[in-house]
């Protein structure tokens, strides 16, 4: 358990699409600013997906509330993410 005002040990956020059609900056909120690690991507190419996705690295968009990120949601699949570092 990390002490308070510090990162957990592990983070992770899954973001899933049930739609057919891409989603270009799909905003989803996060606890920390940096950047975040696409360590899985249900639509890649390695599992015979059409391979869209974020390139394998998102950076985190500081807001007025809570730091965002702006992902590219590939269709009928999931992304998962993990910060980096």
């Amino acid at each position: 358990m990390a002490a308070q005002g510090q990162r957990p040990e592990v983070a992770l956020r899954v973001v899933a699409n049930f739609t057919p059609e891409v989603r270009r900056n799909y905003r989803v909120r996060v606890p920390f600013a940096g950047q975040w690690r696409e360590v899985l991507n249900t639509d890649a190419a390695h599992y015979g997906g059409s391979n869209t996705g974020n390139a394998g690295l998102v950076s985190a968009v500081v807001t007025t509330r809570k730091p965002e990120l702006h992902l590219v949601l590939p269709p009928l699949a999931a992304v998962y993410l993990v910060p980096e570092g």
